[in-house]
């Protein structure tokens, strides 16, 4: 008893150590250019318009595809006078700390997990890919995965406070909500979250089935009544059909078929799965090797979802969150990984959850420290190639990204003209020109 209660100490403080060496890596990310990629240059573009007084538009169009939540946190930032890129990861690493503190709290309450667990999830989570790169974006996924995550602490004590304390959270929380559904619209999810605790969670849901029981035939004229007034408000207002997203998605749901996206959204997902467990990024794993990481996510799916199943025993705000969120990511119809960002901390959980149901921990405990191991080494190798990014000098538009943006980098940090002009992205290079610190300071002093 005492060797495994030394044991366990050693753990935490190895731990606690890790963590704070981690996060002295990622504040030295404050210090990278901007690193500008797809729906970062749309947010930016959609600040600046907004700043310039033309709303949050690109080249003059909405965006409904994209909420304006992450693009207002820039203006905020630039009415602060500090609207640069430094800024912008320091809040993005400000908001990663407050996600993980959060996801703590969630693992040790609601999955009931060890301090010592809880505490290595939190560090895999920092050390996760996913979470290095996009740290150093202007991307409004960090900013949801704390905004998300405080909401579901709230809510999660809600559902058992007496009637009054949970009246107070509620009404804390409901701005927060909407704040997150204006960063991602996925935060619709934490709609259900909503009204879960709001009922009291599976007590009051237990008292509601009992009382729709008794009164079946009013409840059931009332539901159907519910549903009709739904089904008129969304046709008539065209408030489902107007998102791009879902247009897309309907229209290739239309093309492919019913079978056939099942089967291709499946191995998106497992792809997906497969980086997030082996902590890689698919584009870097040679293609000889797809199939291997298509099983591993594949597998890892199955151990995951045998975990929320035991989870659902004891059902609460966060497994309804969770069961939610991956029911919209489930559907959509492109790769990426970053669809699970905001949840990484929580599929570890349940991988966990999972594993301990398939084997004894004790049979596992090798193979565990392996696997931990690799994972965490693997997150260090990606932190340390980001902070080289970082502190590049230079040479940073020859190393970042895949070299689409090269001449335009080149351009704004070292003044060299392309052979090719059209090489040069005007939108990207009006962005580092206005949000690089560096350059902003240049442009400022020449101005002068």
């Amino acid at each position: 008893m005492n060797t495994m209660m030394a044991r366990v100490r050693s753990l935490s403080s190895f731990t606690r150590l890790a963590l704070a060496l981690v996060s002295l890596a990622y504040l030295l990310q404050v210090f990278t250019p901007l690193r500008l990629v797809g729906d970062g240059i749309d947010y930016l573009l959609e600040a600046s318009s907004a700043m310039d007084g033309g709303g949050f538009r690109v080249h003059g169009e909405s965006t409904i595809r994209r909420p304006p939540g992450y693009p207002a946190l820039i203006v905020v930032l630039a009415k602060a006078g500090v609207g640069y890129s430094w800024a912008i990861v320091a809040l993005n690493c400000l908001l990663l700390g407050v996600g993980c503190w959060a996801s703590y709290l969630l693992l040790r309450r609601s999955l009931q997990f060890e301090t010592e667990v809880a505490q290595f999830m939190c560090l895999m989570t920092l050390l996760s890919s996913v979470m290095i790169r996009h740290v150093t974006y202007p991307l409004s996924d960090i900013s949801y995965f704390a905004a998300s995550s405080i909401c579901l602490v709230v809510l999660l004590r809600a559902e058992t406070d007496v009637l009054v304390r949970r009246f107070w959270r509620l009404i804390f929380v409901l701005p927060l909500i909407a704040f997150c559904i204006e960063l991602r619209t996925v935060g619709i999810t934490l709609i259900p979250v909503l009204m879960w605790a709001t009922i009291g969670g599976q007590d009051g849901a237990r008292k509601i089935v009992r009382w729709l029981w008794e009164h079946r035939l009013r409840s059931g004229l009332l539901l159907l009544g519910l549903l009709l007034l739904a089904t008129v408000i969304i046709r008539r207002g065209d408030v489902f059909f107007a998102s791009r997203y879902v247009r897309y998605n309907l229209g290739v749901l239309e093309s492919r078929g019913i079978l056939a996206n099942i089967f291709l959204n499946l191995r998106l997902r497992s792809f997906e799965w497969g980086g997030l467990i082996l902590n890689v990024s698919v584009t870097s794993v040679p293609s000889r090797f797809w199939p291997a990481l298509q099983v591993v996510g594949f597998l890892g799916i199955l151990v995951g979802v045998t975990g929320i199943w035991q989870k659902c025993r004891k059902f609460d705000s966060l497994i309804c969150y969770v069961l939610g969120y991956g029911s919209v990511v489930l559907v959509c119809s492109w790769y990426d990984s970053r669809l699970w960002l905001p949840v990484v901390p929580f599929l570890l959980g349940f991988l966990w959850l999972g594993v301990k149901r398939f084997a004894p921990v004790n049979s596992m405990r090798g193979l565990t420290v392996g696997y931990c191991t690799f994972y965490c080494l693997l997150g260090v190798l990606a932190l340390a190639y980001s902070t080289r990014l970082t502190l590049a000098g230079p040479r940073f538009p020859d190393l970042y990204g895949d070299g689409r943006l090269a001449a335009t980098y080149r351009t704004a940090f070292r003044g060299e003209t392309p052979a090719n002009p059209n090489d040069i992205d005007p939108d990207v290079l009006y962005l580092l020109r206005r949000y690089e610190w560096r350059l902003a300071t240049k442009t400022s002093a020449d101005k002068k």
